[in-house]
């Protein structure tokens, strides 16, 4: 099984080649991901001697992060499966990050800039060895995730280092920041999560493919904003 996966719902964004069980190849991006994708996918599909008529699947991370940078991704993963008519998976972007853990005691909280003072996170716990999510993804601020964290966590993800004198500050040795990772990509985190599985429930039908966003975006705010002045008015 060959393996494509594509993350590109954070700022930097990566791509990833699985073959044979292991990641063969992986390139991270800048912080103008967005305008390097097919460059990077380009440099990891070159490990392949056929390229992209090799890879057997595609694997993209579909949120919670950035929307620009998630509706890129997800509209490459379309055209691919589209021109390939090969399966595809998508993984929680909050998951791939917790994956980046090594097996720990302690609850793993990873947490992304969701900007407006506020982050997206989740919780999850290693049990048997193998991951699992104890809450649902949620866009909270800083103080509100104070409050759910009442065990020493491990924190993780690009959300860290904004609020990272809040967090410490206010959490204390419950804020655990120096856990044993995974030397990878979100990308790769994020084929290893489907081979994991056991390439569980490919999928095929791309209406099945959707963002998601946990918070609505600025343009859907500013349009139900728009529609209740309509109603209000009766425009």
């Amino acid at each position: 099984m060959i393996l494509l996966g594509l993350d590109a719902s954070t700022p930097k964004g990566s791509v990833a080649l699985l073959k044979d069980e292991q990641i063969i190849a992986e390139a991270a991006g800048s912080s103008t991901f967005s305008d390097q994708i097919l460059v990077l996918m380009d440099e990891v599909l070159g490990n392949l001697n056929g390229g992209l008529e090799e890879v057997d699947g595609f694997c993209v991370t579909t949120g919670p992060g950035a929307f620009t940078g998630l509706r890129v991704g997800i509209s490459l993963i379309k055209g691919l499966v589209l021109a390939t008519e090969k399966p595809f998976w998508g993984v929680n972007t909050l998951e791939a990050y917790a994956n980046l853990v090594k097996p720990v005691s302690q609850t793993i909280c990873p947490i992304l800039d969701a900007k407006k003072k506020e982050v997206y996170t989740a919780r999850f716990k290693y049990k048997n060895n193998k991951l699992v999510k104890e809450t649902p993804d949620q866009a909270v601020s800083p103080q509100e995730l104070c409050d759910m964290t009442q065990e020493p966590t491990v924190f993780l993800g690009g959300g860290v280092e904004p609020y990272k004198d809040f967090l410490t500050s206010k959490l204390g040795n419950k804020f655990i920041e120096n856990a044993p990772v995974k030397n990878q990509t979100i990308a790769a985190s994020a084929v290893q999560i489907v081979l994991n599985q056991s390439q569980a429930n490919p999928g095929f039908n791309l209406d099945a493919l959707t963002i998601h966003y946990v918070r609505k975006s600025e343009a859907e705010i500013n349009n139900n904003i728009l529609n209740q002045e309509v109603v209000k008015h009766g425009y």
